[in-house]
């Protein structure tokens, strides 16, 4: 008998420490946890109901990815996202983006992208709800990284739209006058998009995609700008 089949299944199910780290991540992405925020082992360990071990692995990953900071004698402490930040976050996304959303052309199922142009031209006709708005965003941006084939670029850019999706509730949750206006420029970006990827040509792809992630980097700025809490 092999040692190895005395050796638990670990992977049948999350740990707790990636439990916790998902949770915290999330709460902090959707404002949940407001930047400045003190996390406590002893409160979240308590709110979690589990031990001290997992929230204090569970906080180091989130500082290792840019959600906390762990100042002494004061523990960990949710990030800020200055415009600066911003702005270098868009610019790695113009880079990555559009190269990896070339490289998935022909690896996204054909169905799926059908399905997904579908429901942008019905939420076309209802922009008004944020909600629909924001969880078709979201999963067409998924769709630059879910199917690649290398994990690096995978990795990469799915952590840097994880942070781009933050940026959401930070001094952008307020609505502009154009909004409505905004969303329907957003609309027709995303549009065309999937259309290039149904269309299977990498170079409409990759133009599509650097053009609205550029532009949305652009919108971004402009409602941080109009925003009272603006870093000026």
């Amino acid at each position: 008998m092999s040692y190895l089949d005395a050796v638990p299944n670990l992977g049948a199910q999350p740990s707790l420490k990636q439990l916790a780290y998902e949770t915290l991540q999330r709460q902090i992405i959707n404002g949940q946890i407001q930047p400045g925020s003190r996390l406590t082992e002893e409160e979240l360990s308590r709110s979690m109901s589990i031990s001290r071990a997992p929230i204090r692995e569970a906080l180091n990953m989130l500082e290792r990815d840019g959600f906390t900071k762990i100042i002494p004698r004061r523990g960990a402490v949710v990030t800020d996202v200055s415009r600066q930040d911003v702005i270098n976050i868009w610019e790695v996304r113009a880079l990555l983006e559009p190269y990896a959303a070339r490289c998935s052309v022909g690896l996204v199922p054909k169905e799926e992208l059908e399905r997904i142009l579908a429901r942008l031209d019905r939420m076309a006709e209802t922009p008004e709800q944020f909600d629909n708005y924001t969880d078709l965003d979201l999963e067409i941006h998924a769709l630059f990284h879910r199917y690649l084939e290398n994990s690096f670029l995978k990795s990469i850019v799915a952590n840097n739209q994880i942070h781009s999706n933050r940026v959401r509730w930070i001094g952008c949750g307020r609505q502009l006058p154009n909004e409505i206006e905004l969303r329907q420029l957003n609309y027709k970006e995303h549009r065309q998009i999937i259309v290039a990827m149904l269309s299977g040509d990498p170079d409409a792809v990759y133009e599509a995609v650097r053009q609205h992630v550029v532009k949305s980097g652009e919108r971004v700025l402009l409602q941080i700008d109009a925003s009272p809490s603006s870093d000026g």
